[in-house]
């Protein structure tokens, strides 16, 4: 549900716009976090105070999405992180606060639509699917809504700084400008394997290189872990099957199988809006007639006063329940197939009705059935099951840190050791990548506590401790030296190639022409009109980059830069000319016009936000922000 502000705010801003909304969307509970005296609270927002345990849970949200992105290391420090995520909990407080004071405001509709609008499959509500869904996020439905409405407030507001942004005709055109902006440049491409002539390196370079390099030669450290797991698999196999419930399933099953009958018919109306008495005399006096064997379908398409059927000699092709009034589907779906009915009135007039065939779904036998009705009673029990579960493998292995036993004790559950792994590669559940990066993170290596709890897939979930950890070791010098040679060849040559182009460069600008400076092992390209974007142009995309970095030259300069490419080669890139547009299409104003009003909403919105803390009453609990365990 963040996906409609996400879809609006981009950059730095809407980042933290949406981690804001994210946090009240913790996973599991936990305890205080507080066993001494002092604030129970991690900050105090006007009147309104963030707990504890609110702080606790957003921390390891955090820490867990940071551990993802970033290889299983922590880029910051532990008291940094609980700092910035006290400071998003404020802001998020705050905001929910000011949109609320501001009068934005959500009507029971609007949450009733948005509610329905994230969780309808297939055009219809399902509530199954939402109270699921509410659950596996640790919340109840009042909590839930709650959210949301804070979430679709913080919207408006939104939309409404959006709203009152501008820009100039006169910066869009610049801003256009600039970017529709094409350059003539030319560029020599000096090859490093020709004017490479390093000789290989002595040994004495070889060993420094390795000491001075020595974390490049490393075989990675390596740990084993202790898990415990919840899958949905091991819970289904203690599942006892209910007959009594079975068979009622399969009741249920017949029952509305029968509901799905559908039968096709014929009729013959007589209206009764003009004379009913003598509509009755009508359809009576057809009825004998069908008595004496005259043809239905003739007398319909003769009689008949219901225009969409009499035409088709009365068919009214297939009916299911339901679909007709009462009176008809009652005596229709009593009738036998090839009969005729007494006459019937309902609201439209008299009926004939003729009952031409009968078809139905096969009712599957029961000792086939029973297969699917107990795959679903498992899968109904098993989810509960697995909520509950996970909800106390999570605060039990929180709330005790310093060993698994207690956890296998309580929820009965068996301790399991892994192979050895590393942060790149294991087996078995350190196969997840999810899992290595919580078993090599700071939490799990170094303060040797219980890990939070790790979803491998919706069905399977796990919390694993330290057992075993094999610090990285060196590579021997003589498994690598050749690598190294290889190196160090490659880094001189790279340098008398720079030197090369260097001189080159000092050539040039000095005043000697291109043409004279060109040599064996020298590529001259000369590309004009060359866009930002036209990548395919040259033979390294960051020729593009930083020919469009360049300042045009002053007069009788030259604007010249070299750069390394990815080959190993170097290139010297020359500005000759940079073109302006003479005609900006209107789309494209229009793109960087939206660009632009996106930026301002964006800047518009941070400092609103700064002017709200600004005059805001804030109480930082420190010491549970500093507290690191």
């Amino acid at each position: 549900m963040l996906q409609a502000i996400n879809d609006r705010i981009k950059g730095w801003l809407g980042i933290v716009i949406v981690v804001l909304i994210g946090l009240p969307f913790a996973l599991w509970g936990i305890q205080s976090y507080f066993d001494d005296a002092g604030p129970r609270y991690a900050a105090k927002v006007n009147d309104s105070e963030i707990s504890a345990s609110e702080f606790e849970r957003s921390v390891s949200i955090q820490r867990q999405t940071l551990l993802r992105q970033n290889g299983g290391k922590l880029p910051i420090e532990e008291n940094v992180l609980r700092d910035r995520t006290l400071t998003q909990m404020i802001n998020q407080r705050l905001l929910e606060e000011v949109t609320y004071d501001s009068g934005y405001r959500i009507s029971d509709t609007v949450l009733s639509e948005r509610i329905r609008q994230l969780f309808t499959v297939d055009g219809v509500f399902d509530r199954e699917r939402f109270e699921a869904g509410v659950a596996s996020i640790g919340m109840n439905i009042p909590m839930y809504e709650s959210s949301l409405r804070n979430e679709l407030r913080l919207q408006q507001m939104q939309s409404a700084i959006a709203n009152s942004s501008f820009v100039t005709r006169d910066a869009v055109n610049k801003l256009a400008a600039l970017t529709e902006q094409t350059r003539d440049i030319s560029v020599l491409t000096f090859n490093v394997d020709h004017f490479s002539t390093a000789a290989k390196p002595t040994a004495e370079q070889t060993k420094k290189y390795y000491d001075e390099n020595l974390q490049r030669f490393m075989v990675p450290e390596k740990i084993i872990v202790d898990f415990v797991e919840i899958t949905s698999d091991a819970l289904a196999e203690n599942i006892e099957i209910d007959e009594q419930q079975i068979e009622k399933m399969y009741d249920d099953y017949v029952a509305s199988v029968a509901g799905r009958e559908e039968r096709q018919a014929s009729h013959i109306l007589i209206q009764t809006s003009d004379d009913k008495a003598a509509a009755q005399i009508k359809i009576e006096s057809l009825k004998k007639e069908l008595e004496q064997g005259a043809d239905f379908a003739e007398l319909a398409k003769k009689h008949s006063q219901d225009p969409g059927s009499a035409v088709k000699g009365g068919d009214l092709d297939w009916i299911a329940l339901g679909e007709m009034v009462k009176p008809f589907e009652q005596t229709l779906f009593k009738m036998e197939k090839g009969s005729v009915s007494e006459v019937v009135e309902t609201q439209f007039g008299f009926h004939i009705i003729k009952l031409v065939d009968v078809r139905s779904e096969t009712i599957i036998p029961l000792g086939v059935k029973r297969y699917e009705f107990e795959d679903e009673m498992k899968a109904d029990s098993v989810a509960s099951m697995f909520y509950d579960l996970s909800e106390r493998l999570a605060s039990t292995a929180y709330e005790n840190p310093d060993s698994l036993d207690i956890v296998v004790e309580d929820l009965g559950l068996k301790l399991n050791t892994s192979e050895l792994f590393t942060r790149n590669k294991g087996s078995g559940i350190t196969e997840n990548e999810k899992v290595r990066e919580i078993a090599f993170s700071a939490l799990v290596l170094e303060q040797g506590s219980n890990s939070d709890i790790v979803e491998i897939s919706p069905t399977h979930v796990v919390v694993i401790r330290l057992n075993e950890h094999v610090p990285a070791t060196a590579i021997p010098l003589e498994a690598v030296s050749s690598k190294i040679e290889n190196i160090l060849k490659a880094q001189g040559g790279h340098k008398q190639t720079l030197a090369a182009a260097l001189d080159a460069k000092t050539r040039i600008e000095a005043g000697e022409s291109i043409d004279d400076v060109k040599s064996d092992g020298v590529k001259l390209d000369v590309i004009a009109a060359v866009g930002r974007s036209d990548n395919a142009r040259v033979s390294d995309s960051s020729i593009l980059h930083n020919a469009f970095d360049m300042m045009s030259a002053e007069e009788g300069k030259v604007a010249i830069k070299e750069i390394n490419l990815i080959s190993g080669d170097v290139a010297l890139i020359v500005l000759n000319k940079v073109n302006l547009p003479e005609n900006i299409l209107q789309s494209r104003l229009d793109l960087v016009k939206s660009q632009a009003l996106r930026e301002n909403a964006l800047r518009d919105f941070s400092s609103a936000l700064l002017v709200i803390k600004e005059n805001a009453n804030i109480d930082r609990n420190m010491s549970l922000v500093n507290k690191v365990n």
